[in-house]
């Protein structure tokens, strides 16, 4: 999603954007003096508990509270890569959060580490404001991924910020969310990061086995405020829209006495569009690419007045498919309809008039969420994920890597190569010139390895004796002085006490033969002497001294 800063446009999760000429919005305007992902009402509250939410401002040099009291942490608990960069005075934005970011110019793929101390469904978004924060006014395109599977490529602009949102279910206590650079010389940042459980009971339709990506979130009939937390607890964003043709109405009545499933926040909901006249239809259509998508589809309606001898009833389809019939939204109270659909191109709702109906067809809201592509099951396997371990945590020049390593297959971590098997695995480590020093860790358990390069470090130790017994691994640790070739280390123990054994017995044995000379001493004792002019005496010394340094070696 992009938002102008003059203007509201929309960017689905294809990252599609309607232009100016469409016939399908009417171009919402959206005040600079308000912070659109935070406003809503000054008295807005949150029922909520916030104890699990994450919220990251990317960019920020420490942690603090924003005027409605909810903490924004800094970057480092999440991540140890990355810059932090301030966004320009003259292209700075009304949302704090914006004005700050974090870049990435060294590895090709960083990753934000995200707690889900819950098992659940997770809300999460990402945003980004380039702001000419480098001076060269050559904003990137970079991927956005989570654990392993790509999320959307991310196409920032001079002058708007962009945010994704997904809802996911998490595979573990955590959620990887990293930034991967896609073409030469132009660096992934990030603005803001948050991440928010979700109740088990929201959108209920949605597959847990997928990621579903936010497409649109429209609040109907609202000329020009953004709604989002506090009014929606639950951090949701419902931008202000107006379609052309249909006309805005308010409720009169400021909240609801019964709201309806996924909770969306009252002020979403006393604001409708509704058609021209009781004979007319509604007709919403949102544009994706010429490609098929599965979009759940959740519709929400209220009776804005309370009227005795009217009556609104309409029913709904959704690609021309039926979903609900003879609708009758009730006084103050919340109506939803939800529905999955398969499309190919636009995805087409329509709302249209009964034959007993009096008043048009109304909507408040509405949200479109896109499936994601299969989500990767086989992930690269724990053997290769500690072999790599080993090294990241031993070597300072390598303890940013974090996330997948092999997964997607297009930013594989860029001192690997893996292979395209499921699951992919390991087959080559390039580490050569990284200005390591130390130990050589134990990675004898990356049992796929073809290929591995150390060389013109300073790994000490051995290479492990697997690695250098296996035939088809090709290792090459040239430039490192102290590094051995990995003797299996029992065996040259074994060889050292037979060695020390034979030498002393064959020490014994010249003595015995060669050596032995007596003569009394003046104490009366025998001593054993050598004559010095003897030559096969100085033969034996000179055989012997040769073999104590063979034995000794």
């Amino acid at each position: 999603m992009e938002k102008e800063m003059e203007t509201f446009s929309h960017l689905g999760s294809s990252d599609h954007m309607l232009g100016d000429d469409s016939h399908l919005v009417k171009e919402a305007k959206a005040r600079q003096d308000l912070s659109p992902f935070e406003t809503g009402s000054e008295s807005g509250s949150s029922k909520h508990d916030t104890l699990d939410w994450v919220r990251i401002d990317c960019g920020s040099d420490s942690t603090y509270k924003d005027a409605n009291g909810d903490t924004w942490k800094a970057d480092d608990d999440f991540i140890k890569t990355g810059n932090n960069k301030q966004v320009p005075q003259c292209s700075s934005s009304k949302v704090e959060q914006l004005n700050t970011l974090r870049v990435f110019m060294e590895q090709n793929k960083n990753c934000y580490t995200l707690p889900t101390p819950t098992s659940t469904r997770y809300l999460v978004r990402a945003m980004f404001l380039y702001g000419n924060y480098d001076g060269l006014s050559k904003p990137p395109t970079f991927d956005l991924e989570f654990d392993g599977n790509k999320w959307a490529s991310v196409v920032t602009t001079m002058t708007s910020f962009t945010y994704h949102e997904m809802i996911y279910a998490t595979k573990g206590d955590s959620i990887s969310i990293c930034l991967a650079r896609t073409q030469d010389q132009q660096f992934p940042f990030i603005s803001r990061l948050e991440s928010l459980p979700l109740p088990a009971d929201m959108y209920p339709q949605m597959r847990r086995d997928m990621a579903w990506f936010n497409s649109y979130r429209y609040n109907y009939g609202a000329n020009d405020q953004i709604l989002g937390y506090p009014d929606d607890e639950y951090n949701r964003i419902w931008e202000p829209m107006i379609p052309s043709g249909l006309e805005p109405v308010t409720a009169n009545f400021t909240s609801l006495d019964l709201t309806c499933v996924n909770a969306p926040p009252d002020s979403a909901i006393i604001t409708a569009v509704h058609a021209p006249s009781s004979t007319d239809t509604i007709d919403l259509s949102f544009p994706f690419g010429n490609v098929s998508h599965l979009d759940h589809v959740e519709m929400y309606f209220t009776e804005p007045f309370l009227a005795t001898n009217a009556s609104r009833s309409f029913n709904v389809t959704v690609n021309n498919v039926f979903v609900a019939n003879a609708t009758s939204p009730e006084y103050q109270n919340c109506l939803n309809v939800g529905t999955n659909s398969l499309s190919v191109g636009n995805l087409d709702v329509q709302l249209l008039p009964t034959d007993i109906s009096t008043l048009p067809p109304i909507i408040s809201a509405i949200e479109v969420y896109t499936v994601s592509e299969p989500l990767v099951t086989a992930t690269t396997p724990q053997g290769d994920l500690d072999g790599l371990g080993e090294f990241v945590d031993t070597f300072e020049q390598l303890e940013g890597w974090s996330g997948e390593p092999c997964l997607p297959n297009n930013s594989i971590w860029q001192w690997l190569n893996c292979s395209s098997d499921q699951p992919p695995r390991v087959i080559s480590i390039y580490l050569s010139g990284y200005g390591l020093q130390g130990f050589l860790p134990d990675f004898s358990h990356m049992d796929a390895l073809e290929i591995i390069d150390l060389r013109d470090n300073d790994f000490y130790g051995n290479v492990p004796q697997t690695i250098t017994d296996n035939k088809q691994i090709k290792y090459m640790i040239d430039g490192n002085e102290n590094l051995g070739q990995g003797k299996n280390e029992k065996a040259e123990k074994i060889g050292l006490s037979l060695g020390s054994i034979l030498v002393l017995c064959l020490v014994i044995f010249l003595v015995l033969k060669y050596g032995i000379r007596k003569k009394p001493t003046p104490t009366g004792k025998i001593e054993t002497i050598r004559d010095e002019n003897d030559p096969a005496e100085r033969l034996t010394y000179r055989y012997e001294w040769r073999l104590w340094r063979y034995y000794m070696r």
